[in-house]
């Protein structure tokens, strides 16, 4: 502003007087602060994002993450399961891929499906599942229905809560989601249907990070609890 000033008196002999030069320099001041404060609350915002993490599932009750993955190139669709108990402790791991190309809405809905399909195998009868995908959440909740591959699979799977009554379905954001993410990301580094033994590097830090949010750090078992299951 200062160089502004003695341009417009050197070029165009315009003195300012010292009430315009208080104005400039008030509307300069104005402009800096609006721009910081927007810049302020932006980091503001991403900061209270950030602090979302998953949460435990009440006692007696399993929580299952699921999430699809569509790694560009690779024509497959991914998926990534994860089942934690109360204590957050690690139950068992689950990744599958298949050569085909789904959209988004249908391959989340058919993680879903696959993992119910796992918690029956397993024996688990009251498991609350958790998607980062609304549309599918939604859809399930409104009992959609329609000839669409998608309200298809959302069909099967509202006909499988039916006769698991203590199945429930729970929208989180991705924040809340990153395990499933994370291992559906990382599914075609295995075999089409790898069942875990022990908890994959690849989320270990993250399974450690939100069991110290719980303050369960120091029951932290690195092998998957129950592994014969």
């Amino acid at each position: 502003m200062y160089i502004q000033i003695c341009n417009d008196k050197l070029w165009n002999d315009n003195v300012q007087t010292p009430r315009q030069i208080g104005r400039y320099a008030f509307d300069a001041w104005n402009d800096w602060y609006s721009v910081h404060k927007l810049q302020g609350n932006s980091e503001s915002r991403i900061t209270e994002a950030d602090l979302v993490m998953w949460e435990k599932p009440a006692l007696g009750w399993v929580k299952c993450n699921v999430d699809v993955a569509f790694v560009p190139g690779s024509g497959r669709t991914s998926v990534g399961l994860c089942f934690r108990n109360n204590r957050g402790q690690v139950m068992a791991d689950m990744t599958q891929w298949q050569q085909t190309v789904m959209s988004s809405v249908e391959g989340e809905a058919w993680t879903l499906l696959l993992a119910m399909e796992e918690a029956r195998h397993r024996g688990l009868d009251r498991v609350q599942f958790e998607s980062d995908s609304k549309v599918l959440v939604e859809a399930i909740h409104m009992k959609r229905r329609g000839n669409s591959e998608f309200l298809s699979i959302v069909h099967d799977i509202i006909s499988f809560m039916s006769s698991f009554l203590n199945f429930e379905v729970k929208f989180v954001r991705r924040q809340e989601n990153s395990v499933a993410h994370t291992l559906a990301r990382a599914a075609n580094s295995w075999s089409s249907f790898h069942r875990f033994e022990n908890i994959p590097l690849c989320i270990e830090h993250l399974v450690v990070n939100e069991m110290q949010s719980g303050e369960d750090f120091e029951d932290l078992d690195v092998n998957v609890a129950n592994p014969g299951v």
